[in-house]
């Protein structure tokens, strides 16, 4: 496509240079009827191009040279930078006199005048050389024109010798004094409908930009302000009051409104569509082409001091500028329609409309082909289309933006009312579950409380059997000697066994589930878990997480770890509150908990810390276990992390937690990456269940070395697969995940 744009833009350079074919054939004459309009004037207009600097032209030298006619219905005298001097015969060929304009249609020349031949010599009308003659005719009629009255049978002679920096078109025209006022009218008309449409959305789009701080409505605003501009500027109205003496500028803001326009709307389109991140191959040449425009823009306001061949280049690049967007603007609207849905077909046409038509009236305004006839007013009603249908398209595309976030905030509502619902019925699972590990707990304590003071009475037994050993008890008392130590082995067994049970209940099976989550993940649910009962004690709960930090670790777990303590805070804290803090120091996660409670024994703190006394309660008044620090160490340490208690006073006690695996962020991994990365193991996808079992019969006698991925993080499936293989990891896997110590080392013991 873009090769194709390259090679109609050099096809459209070269054709600048071609002439209007010649015709040295005699004058016709246009004849004209009093109240009536003329026919078009092309047929009749003959030219001649100048080289000399004359002054004042010769008649009688260029009705004897070669003239060149024009063919087609547009007048257009070819490439400009020649002065040029075009000859009309006119006649009135009715039986009365008449009145007439003639209207050349151009307000910005470098030069232009108008003569009557009145024999053999040249009678000025209208001198646009001069400042002040120019602003009087151009106030009067917009465009250099002249009145023309003739008697019946009178002929007339026009010479009109006028020079162009930009083009040679010049839309001639003979009309009634009716009908030229009332195309006055019509003009002004239109010019102030178009202008007043364009200020309406410029405001509309800039109150959008306002509301939703989306930058493709400013931009909008921006092109629809040089198009407003471009309108007021193209019909002749800065030339009329500003410009009249000052051809060169005309050009400057002609080509600055044209490069500002269509560079704003291609950054829009950029903006709009994000064909950076969409289309980055088209992004290119719009980046492209927005640049030069801005320079072409930079480049005007020293137009009157470059050499007549660059300002013609730089004229030439701001129709290129506007061709080239007018050109690529559609096909990048027409993928786009195709990408984000039909609700862009407003896009699509309005960029279509305007290039279509910049395409045809550049090429017929610049000689490409004279015959082609062109009509510059009708710029503005086709720009004020394009720019009601690009804002159509931005309304339509919020509209989309609406109603797509209205679905997602019904579905998020569905999903919030489900959530609620589950977690309410998990806060009553919750609650039972804690209410049963805590009799679990406390039964516990009971059974070894009750077993060791089934061993004292045990030991007494066994005194008293002993006892009456030495003492050579008859035949009755052997009798009882030999009941009591068979009750005291009795009872032994009994104990032995019911401790060893308890201390199987007490001891977790150490299966863990790794996945990364960010920190917030961590600690916001347990500041939901514990933000009631904090208040109801009016206690404060502070959660602080310092930085972007993502783990890698098993969450469950560490949050059932990190419950035990805060609710440690919560039991022996009475005044003030509880804070907990995660930071990220060198790779790992560092959690501090503190709580102005009443603190612990200095020789208490020493055994936590040590974990030689799992089961210590440091006041006896609060009920509980006395397990809940050492529970927690015993998880922290499954994860290969540290806990350590750094200080407990009376005003209060201070945790440290170290964790492996913290990062800023991390990146996915694939599954072939992960295994290359874990040659010690054996990893398995369990969603995919055929391959699972296929890989567990393959390796039956490797658990030890089998790691499961899967996204399915539920107790069901974590109590399926501890049975089955030796870690678990949830999906998305990601990269780090190769440096946490639990998979480093193969041979280690989950």
């Amino acid at each position: 496509m873009m090769k194709s744009l390259l090679v109609f833009l050099i096809l459209a350079v070269l054709a600048i240079t071609r002439p209007a074919c010649a015709d040295a054939a005699e004058l016709p004459v246009l004849e004209l009827r009093a109240g009536e309009d003329a026919p078009p004037l092309a047929p009749f207009i003959r030219f001649t191009k100048q080289h000399g600097e004359t002054e004042t032209p010769q008649l009688e030298p260029l009705l004897n040279g070669p003239l060149e006619n024009i063919t087609g219905p547009t007048i257009h005298f070819g490439p400009p930078g020649s002065k040029t001097a075009v000859l009309l015969k006119i006649r009135n060929a009715g039986s009365e006199q008449g009145s007439w304009i003639l209207t050349t249609g151009r307000g910005s020349l470098k030069h232009f005048r108008l003569y009557e031949a009145a024999g053999e010599k040249l009678v000025l009308l209208v001198d646009g050389t001069s400042s002040e003659d120019a602003r009087k005719n151009l106030g009067t009629y917009q465009a250099f024109s002249t009145e023309l009255v003739l008697d019946p049978t009178q002929e007339k002679l026009i010479l009109i010798e006028f020079l162009s920096e930009n083009s040679t078109f010049m839309p001639l025209k003979i009309n009634s004094y009716g009908s030229f006022f009332k195309d006055r009218r019509a003009n002004i008309a239109m010019v102030s409908g178009v202008v007043v449409g364009a200020l309406t959305l410029l405001l509309l789009n800039f109150l959008f930009f306002s509301i939703t701080g989306f930058k493709e409505f400013l931009w909008l605003a921006i092109a629809e302000a040089f198009f407003a501009l471009n309108t007021v500027h193209s019909e002749g109205y800065f030339t009329i009051f500003f410009l009249y003496d000052k051809p060169l500028a005309g050009v400057a803001v002609e080509d600055f409104f044209k490069c500002g326009f269509a560079g704003a709307m291609v950054q829009f389109g950029r903006i709009f569509i994000k064909t950076p991140i969409y289309f980055p191959k088209s992004d290119i040449p719009l980046k492209a082409l927005v640049l030069f425009a801005l320079a072409v823009m930079l480049l005007q306001p020293g137009l009157a001091f470059y050499p007549p061949e660059f300002r013609s280049i730089l004229h030439l690049s701001g129709w290129l500028v506007a061709i080239a967007a007018a050109l690529f603007l559609p096909f990048v609207g027409f993928a786009a329609m195709k990408r984000f849905g039909f609700q862009l077909w407003p896009l699509f046409v309005g960029w279509a409309s305007l290039a279509l038509f910049i395409i045809y009236a550049a090429i017929a305004s610049m000689g490409f082909f004279a015959w082609l006839p062109v009509n510059w007013h009708l710029a503005g009603p086709v720009g004020l289309f394009e720019s009601v249908m690009v804002t159509i398209a931005l309304g339509l595309n919020l509209r989309k933006i609406q109603r797509d976030k209205f679905v997602a905030e019904r579905n998020y509502a569905r999903s919030l009312a489900t959530q609620l619902e589950i977690s309410e019925h998990a806060k009553r699972l919750a609650e039972e579950k804690a209410f049963a590990i805590e009799t679990v707990n406390s039964q516990n304590a009971l059974l070894h409380a009750s077993g060791h003071d089934s061993r004292q009475v045990i030991l007494a037994l066994n005194s008293a059997v002993e006892a009456l050993k030495r003492k050579r008890p008859s035949g009755a008392d052997i009798e009882l000697v030999e009941m009591l130590q068979s009750s005291s082995d009795y009872l032994n067994e009994i104990v032995s066994t019911t401790i060893s049970g308890a201390n199987i209940a007490a001891n977790g099976s150490g299966f863990v589930a790794l996945s990364s989550f960010r920190a917030q993940a961590l600690v916001e649910p347990l500041s939901m878990m514990f933000k009631a009962p904090f208040a109801d004690k009016k206690l404060s709960l502070d959660v602080r997480v310092e930085g972007e930090v993502t783990l890698i670790s098993d969450r469950p777990l560490l949050m059932r770890a990190l419950a035990h303590l805060l609710s440690n805070c919560f039991k022996y804290t009475d005044v003030g509150g509880a804070s907990i803090t995660l930071a990220r120091e060198n790779e790992c996660a560092v959690i501090t908990i503190s709580d102005s409670g009443n603190g612990m024994p200095a020789d208490v703190a020493a055994s936590l810390n040590s974990n030689l006394m799992p089961r210590i309660r440091a006041d006896e008044s609060i009920q509980g276990t006395g397990s809940g620090f050492g529970s927690a160490k015993r998880i922290i340490e499954t994860l290969q992390g540290s806990i350590e208690i750094l200080s407990s006073t009376p005003a209060g006690t201070t945790l440290r937690i170290v964790l492996p695996a913290a990062f800023t962020a991390v990146t996915a991994i694939s599954t072939e990456d992960l295994q290359a990365g874990l040659a010690g193991w054996i990893i398995l996808d369990f969603d995919r269940r055929a391959d699972f079992e296929s890989g567990l019969k393959a390796h039956d006698a490797e658990k030890d070395r089998i790691v499961a991925l899967t996204y399915d993080d539920t107790t069901v499936t974590r109590g399926r697969l501890s049975d089955l293989v030796a870690m678990m990891v949830v999906k998305p896997a990601c990269r780090e995940l190769l440096d946490h110590p639990m998979v480093q080392d193969e041979s280690k013991q989950i």
